[in-house]
């Protein structure tokens, strides 16, 4: 049931957002009088209020229950899209995404939804994650919002975003925080959850010592890297594929079809993560994403296009799965969600930058191949770094939190 809710809450978060942004980007520019970098910004934007608020969601899990911070984070995101079509100006565009949207979904989606698994699986966790976080909705959201743009109008459809952010409230009150938390409430029913048994929290590690961690900086240079690059595409891949004389709606397929792989990455990463060396797996991934990403600045019939969206999209889409289990094996279940959070906030410099940068390079390139020639030296980066993450991981038999003190992070 957990797994279930969990899916329900990071596929709302993520693909609600992400989904319909690509699709929406021309939209976007034409009722906000903005730039393609400037729009580009906008989403960017969600990614770095995310990210800010990582750290903090991340603490909020470790005092508070998940099912309170996840209904905040659908509320939050659901009035930053019922505020979106009440004005034009391109600053309040910018402020909706920034000040609603980006944090309900950080509230919402992927941290809590992890935190989640996290606390109620240890076996086969990989596996579990990967189910979890397969991105089902970035696949079906762009189909639908492209039949109903025409039928609904650009401001409706926003206004109908919103409304769906409002339905996963009711089940998000179903969420109990651990199996712990479930037996407590079970042993509590005459009385309001506030009267169950507290549930000891473990004690959290000191800032300086995560970051200190031997870990922790190049998994934060390469998921960074990685995840920038992924934001990267959701925003740039239907623009660059209709500048490339190819239709809206074709170009609205391969995003699609890359949603719809990025569930099988999702699965088969997860998969390979219980199985191997989780940084290894990750490491491979990025080698892989940089050759597959040549395919879009090159000469290409649409059947290689279609295997480009494939690829990138299991790439992607099984990304954070083996990074959830890198997190867990090295730092420890019991510190999960306070190091994801910190390392969410650390990624920030790439996540925000490489999809503007992107935009601007096109517009002072004239094309997408000086932008994307920079997203493939980043994933021979990010290889490197897994490549020592992995040796790291080979010599932790067992969670760092095991340790008496917690300065021994």
């Amino acid at each position: 049931m957990m797994a279930i809710i969990a899916f329900l809450a990071h596929n709302a978060a993520v693909g609600l957002c992400y989904g319909s942004f690509g699709v929406l980007v021309m939209e976007f520019e034409r009722h906000f009088s903005a730039g393609r970098a400037q729009t580009s910004l906008a989403f960017s934007l969600v990614v770095l209020a995310s990210g800010l608020m990582a750290p903090f969601v991340g603490a909020l899990l470790g005092r508070t229950h998940i099912r309170s911070v996840m209904i905040s984070g659908a509320l939050l995101a659901s009035v930053g899209f019922f505020c979106l079509p009440v004005t034009q100006h391109p600053s309040m565009m910018l402020a909706c995404f920034a000040l609603l949207i980006g944090p309900g979904i950080s509230l919402l989606g992927l941290l809590p939804a992890v935190t989640l698994v996290n606390n109620w699986f240890s076996h086969r966790q990989g596996l579990v994650l990967g189910l979890v976080m397969m991105p089902v909705a970035v696949t079906v959201v762009p189909l639908i919002v492209v039949k109903l743009l025409p039928i609904l109008g650009f401001e409706t459809l926003l206004r109908g975003i919103g409304l769906v952010y409002l339905a996963v409230i009711p089940v998000l009150l179903l969420v109990k925080d651990s199996p712990e938390h479930w037996q407590a409430s079970k042993r509590n029913t005459g009385g309001t959850e506030a009267d169950a048994p507290a549930i000891v929290k473990p004690q959290r590690p000191s800032v300086p010592a995560v970051l200190w961690h031997p870990a922790f900086l190049p998994l934060v240079i390469a998921t960074g890297l990685m995840m920038g690059a992924g934001v990267a595409k959701n925003t740039h891949m239907v623009p660059l594929l209709v500048e490339g004389q190819w239709s809206m709606e074709q170009a609205t397929l391969l995003l699609a079809v890359s949603g719809g792989c990025a569930v099988l990455g999702s699965l088969l990463l997860g998969w390979l993560a219980d199985r191997h060396n989780a940084a290894a797996v990750i490491a491979c991934n990025a080698l892989l994403q940089s050759v597959v990403w040549l395919i879009l600045i090159t000469p290409a019939s649409f059947t290689l296009l279609l295997l480009d969206a494939v690829l990138i999209g299991m790439c992607i889409g099984g990304l954070s799965t083996a990074k959830a289990v890198v997190v867990s094996r090295v730092f420890g279940r019991s510190q999960f969600a306070f190091v994801s959070g910190l390392m969410g906030f650390c990624t920030l410099p790439l996540l925000f930058t490489l999809s503007p940068l992107m935009g601007l390079l096109r517009q002072t390139s004239g094309d997408y191949t000086l932008p994307i020639s920079l997203i493939i030296g980043g994933f021979f980066i990010a290889a490197g770094c897994m490549w020592l993450v992995s040796r790291l991981e080979r010599q932790t038999p067992r969670p760092l939190n095991a340790a008496p003190s917690s300065a021994t992070l």
